[in-house]
């Protein structure tokens, strides 16, 4: 077992599992119709059927409804903590997610061929990492405030490694989720939102946001930027070409350098 209170994980996993069917049900209402809001033409409930023969389509559509209650249910236990600390944690971590993983590409070789397979997991990978990565910095911040309020305040690590850490998720939420979701936008190419405006707007603000409240909290951090430049290299293979890699990479890297320096001006006048 992933928890040691069972029954309430047992619960967690009820919860989800009517979540996934309510959308499995959605998505057929989706199949069904031109549109879900405005004027449409429902031809009826149609369901993935696996790649079941037309004589067996309703074992199919019942199986893809199971999976889709499997990862709901998978989904929901992840609210819970798996482990408090140690071997525990990581080890019922990797656990989960390779479940995930697995009930995901099961259904997506089912359905749409095992080419398609990649283009699905990716995604999930990154979505997993990032909301773990957020957890961590949301427990690390407490752990943080914590040891404030005893008086333990720890020195810096070499190169502030530690304190920059916690900014992961920013980063990649800044470089790569937020490029994503306008190429989305956009309904599959580049366009104006996922052009020019993140290049020359959203992403230098972002990096500059973000490294002056980096700045504020630990001083300078050197690695910030460096992450900065590093982070958008995804989005510039997966989203856009190897053309514009120097100009986005300059981008995040001068203006998250300036915004940790920013951030950490006033802090170390504070502290002279």
């Amino acid at each position: 077992m992933l928890f040691d209170d069972r029954r309430q994980a047992l619960r967690r996993a009820l919860v989800g599992a009517a979540v996934g069917v309510a959308i499995h049900l959605l998505l057929g209402y989706l199949m069904g119709c031109f549109s879900l809001f405005g004027p449409s033409d429902f031809r009826g409930f149609y369901f993935p059927n696996c790649g079941v023969p037309y004589r067996w389509e309703t074992l199919g559509v019942t199986l893809s409804f199971v999976l889709f209650a499997l990862f709901g249910a998978e989904a929901g236990i992840s609210t819970l903590p798996f482990a408090g600390h140690g071997r525990a944690l990581a080890v019922r971590t990797i656990l989960h997610f390779l479940l995930m993983e697995a009930t995901v590409g099961v259904w997506v070789t089912l359905n749409f061929g095992l080419r398609e397979v990649p283009a699905c997991l990716v995604p999930l990978t990154l979505v997993y990492c990032m909301i773990w990565l957020v957890r961590w910095t949301i427990w690390h911040s407490e752990m943080e405030v914590i040891r404030k309020k005893l008086g333990l305040i720890p020195k810096p690590s070499q190169w502030k490694w530690k304190e920059t850490l916690p900014s992961i998720p920013m980063i990649l939420l800044i470089c790569l989720g937020l490029p994503w979701l306008l190429r989305l936008l956009g309904g599959g190419g580049i366009g104006l939102l996922g052009g020019a405006i993140y290049v020359e707007v959203l992403l230098p603000i972002g990096c500059m946001a973000a490294g002056m409240f980096l700045g504020e909290r630990h001083g300078f951090c050197p690695l910030y930027p460096v992450l900065c430049a590093v982070g958008v290299l995804p989005a510039v293979f997966l989203l856009y070409n190897d053309t514009i890699l120097i100009l986005l990479c300059a981008i995040a890297f001068g203006s998250g350098l300036l915004g940790v320096a920013a951030g950490a001006w006033p802090r170390k006048k504070k502290e002279n």
